[in-house]
């Protein structure tokens, strides 16, 4: 497992929401990756509040460290499920989102 990191979470939040695609105006939950966007949007909030609790020395940050690991888990299993881009085929934002196969929640 990849050491959980800012620069880590970046990348990972990046290539997920360039695979996943940008919300559409106003697509609200009707769109099929709606879903999608908010598990990954709940996963970087949850581990960012992890980062940053590391980062401030917080009393609480060895009390979120599984959870980070779990919602950690949850991303790279996400993007895993994405083929890699193809250079050739029109990037998600030019308003086709990929959808990949449905991931199951770890239990």
């Amino acid at each position: 497992m990849n050491r959980i990191s800012r620069e880590g979470l970046d990348r990972l939040a990046a290539a997920l929401a360039e695979r996943i695609g940008a919300p559409r105006e106003p697509c609200g939950d009707a769109h099929p990756v709606e879903p999608l966007r908010r598990q990954v949007r709940h996963a970087v909030t949850g581990i960012d509040a992890y980062l940053s609790a590391v980062e401030a020395g917080s009393g609480s940050a060895p009390g979120l460290h599984q959870r980070a690991l779990d919602l950690w888990e949850t991303l790279e299993r996400l993007a895993s499920t994405f083929p890699e881009p193809d250079p050739t085929e029109p990037a998600a934002s030019e308003g086709r989102a990929r959808v990949p196969a449905q991931v199951a929640p770890r239990p």
